[in-house]
């Protein structure tokens, strides 16, 4: 991770202080969920991801909706209906909203860091629901792999390298759709030479630029 992702000095900052005490240490097997109301002291807080994968959703009357996943360095805000769960093993770090608010009051560099993390949530859910309302599951899964290949990729001889990559049923849950659109599309992209499997060990994008212009309107539609 970055030494300057906003989220990493955000606990820095706390853990040097006396907002020490306020953090929380998890380390989650993959599967393993973890609810808002866990935290005995309050629910109220930010989950951020240190190591692994987080997915958070919605369950109601048997079904399922995924709202966002979270990679190392990311965050997600919690309450106490709050539903995580590890996609892989994790280490998450908890952060009452308490904390953030009493620690923000008295260091004013510490806000400043703060304030870009919220943004960022904010957009994310944005985002979440003009893609479901707009957008078809070809731009939502092109979009998914370029987070995922900002977020977890490396450069390669071949293009960018995802180790350990989500499978389809993870894309299809990450942005709402189903398992077999979600293989559909992929199949596409493997036909184009764009996208290359290796099984579960990994993945290569071998022309990202490509894959973003496909989902970057045209310069006239910006406006």
């Amino acid at each position: 991770m970055s030494g300057d992702n906003p989220i990493n000095v955000l606990i820095q900052r706390m853990s040097a202080g006396p907002g020490a005490r306020h953090l929380s240490t998890r380390r989650l097997t993959a599967g393993q969920m973890f609810r808002g109301s866990d935290e005995e002291s309050e629910a109220d807080g930010l989950v951020v991801v240190r190591a692994g994968c987080l997915r958070s959703f919605l369950s109601r009357d048997g079904r399922e909706a995924t709202l966002f996943v979270l990679g190392p360095g990311e965050a997600a805000r919690v309450h106490a209906g709050s539903l995580l769960e590890a996609r892989r093993d994790s280490e998450i770090v908890f952060i009452p909203m308490r904390a953030i608010r009493d620690y923000a009051v008295t260091d004013f560099e510490f806000a400043l860091w703060a304030m870009p993390i919220f943004d960022r949530l904010l957009e994310r859910s944005i985002r979440r629901i003009e893609d479901m309302a707009f957008d078809d599951v070809r731009h939502r899964l092109i979009r998914a792999l370029c987070d995922t290949a900002d977020r977890e990729g490396r450069p390669g001889a071949a293009g960018i390298v995802i180790a350990q990559p989500p499978n389809a049923e993870d894309f299809a849950m990450e942005i709402g759709a189903t398992r077999q659109s979600v293989s559909t599309v992929m199949a596409d992209l493997v036909r184009c030479g764009i996208l290359h499997r290796f099984g579960q060990r990994s993945m290569v994008i071998s022309d990202l630029a490509r894959l973003r212009r496909e989902i970057t309107p045209p310069a006239a539609d910006r406006f």
